[in-house]
């Protein structure tokens, strides 16, 4: 008999023990994580959204997340979108591994919207059957989850999901009150949210999301901030990455083992809020749960251990005071470095360029007066307006022909102008319209 109760208590302390080690093992935990992240966006000029996401997984498969508990929303229509000059590829950034490789997308084209990632999150099955892949997340009370929307937002305070229907629009009470849902009926632990869009802030800024429902959301930036691309290459119009998707990834990825296994999500944050806040473009912010900023960030984005000895890691600033880094309102960060070295031929081409869109901008406000005070207006948010994609395809299919526009410089003007003419101001201007404008000067 005491044989036996010997047993017993030796089986209880050995259980309890590697209940214990099991709980504080990071590599461990990345089994207890969900992950969902969501480009939300589509088009050629938002590559970055969907680079963004296809490194994000990466990253979770590196750190041991199971793939069966990563989840992906993307419209995948860059890889082997006609302007991209190596189908089949996607890089985050320049001279990078080909990050669309190898990762499985659940729901793709019209399938990414608002009503399916809701469902997706909240386990519901068989609202989504027929639709992708039609997994969900099916989380317990003992699972962690990561949710990345890398994308578009307004000041409203709201994220866009691809144009596939009339409600493209995910507010911030909308998804506090899933949050609050999942909360409720104890399907999860706790959640860190990473998002990047424009006017990220703007979604939780009014204390939308409580602070009492284990949830803490991580913006790219401020309530009225905008968001930016960076590495901005030559020979392609989009940016490779988004600027706070590719610190936070970066950082994540090149950390020492111990800090990748120990630090806390706040120090996470101000590390990437550091390299963010430097450029002097985007200050990211903490909503929600404080209390989640205390925990290893390896429990959101799991770790495993690599071998620090053959490995080389590098943490990239990207610094906004360098003369080499130029940043704007169209939200393209490229590197400046050449444009010092443009010889007489590009400047001829640029001067070209000018001279077509003047004549444009002559032929849609005759008055002088205010075709100045228009132009000296800042442009439009040109990656939330239709008018402005509509001008550029016709612009592109019309008059590129006449004055290609192969310089960065020729293309940022390009930009600035057509969406100055979809102003509304100039709109109700009764003369030509901006596309006839084109159609005339470019015939």
């Amino acid at each position: 008999m005491f044989l036996i109760s010997w047993i017993l208590s030796a089986f209880c302390i050995a259980t309890v023990f590697n209940a214990h080690i099991h709980e504080s093992d990071p590599s461990s935990s990345s089994k207890n994580i969900w992950a969902v992240l969501v480009a939300g966006s589509h088009g050629w000029l938002r590559y970055r959204h969907q680079s963004n996401v296809c490194h994000a997984y990466k990253i979770l498969r590196a750190n041991g997340i199971p793939k069966h508990r990563i989840i992906t929303f993307m419209y995948d229509d860059i890889a082997y979108n006609p302007q991209n000059p190596e189908p089949g590829v996607l890089r985050n950034e320049p001279n990078g591994t080909n990050v669309y490789e190898g990762v499985p997308i659940d729901y793709t084209g019209e399938d990414v919207r608002k009503d399916v990632f809701l469902n997706v999150l909240q386990g519901y099955k068989m609202k989504v059957r027929g639709i992708g892949s039609g997994r969900v997340v099916l989380s317990t009370d003992k699972d962690n989850i990561l949710i990345f929307h890398t994308g578009l937002g307004g000041h409203g305070g709201f994220v866009e999901f691809p144009d596939s229907g009339e409600d493209t629009d995910l507010s911030a009470e909308q998804l506090a009150s899933v949050f609050k849902h999942l909360h409720d009926r104890n399907s999860y632990k706790h959640i860190l949210m990473y998002l990047e869009s424009s006017h990220s802030g703007a979604m939780f800024d009014n204390h939308t999301l409580p602070h009492n429902i284990n949830v803490l959301a991580i913006s790219a930036g401020g309530p009225d901030e905008d968001t930016y691309g960076t590495f901005c290459d030559m020979d392609i119009e989009p940016c490779l990455a988004g600027l706070f998707s590719y610190a936070w990834m970066n950082y994540a990825e090149n950390n020492p083992d111990g800090l990748r296994q120990s630090q806390n999500v706040f120090d996470h944050f101000d590390n990437v809020r550091d390299i963010v806040s430097h450029t002097g473009k985007e200050h990211p912010q903490l909503y929600g749960d404080w209390n989640i900023g205390n925990l290893p960030i390896s429990q959101f984005i799991g770790y495993k251990n690599r071998n620090s000895s053959t490995l080389k890691t590098e943490i990239k600033h990207i610094s906004g005071a360098s003369k080499h880094d130029t940043f704007n309102k169209d939200t393209i960060i490229t590197d400046d470095a050449t444009a010092a070295d443009e010889n007489v031929h590009i400047e001829q081409k640029k001067n070209a360029m000018q001279t077509i869109l003047n004549n444009i901008v002559e032929l849609v406000i005759p008055n002088e007066h205010i075709r100045n005070t228009i132009l000296k207006q800042e442009p439009i948010d040109i990656y939330q307006n239709q008018c402005f994609e509509e001008l550029l395809l016709l612009f592109d299919a019309k008059c590129t022909n006449l004055q290609k526009d192969d310089n960065v410089k020729n293309r940022q003007e390009k930009f600035n102008i057509l969406a100055k003419l979809c102003d509304v101001g100039v709109m109700s201007i009764p003369q030509m319209t901006a596309a006839e404008a084109i159609e005339k000067t470019c015939a």
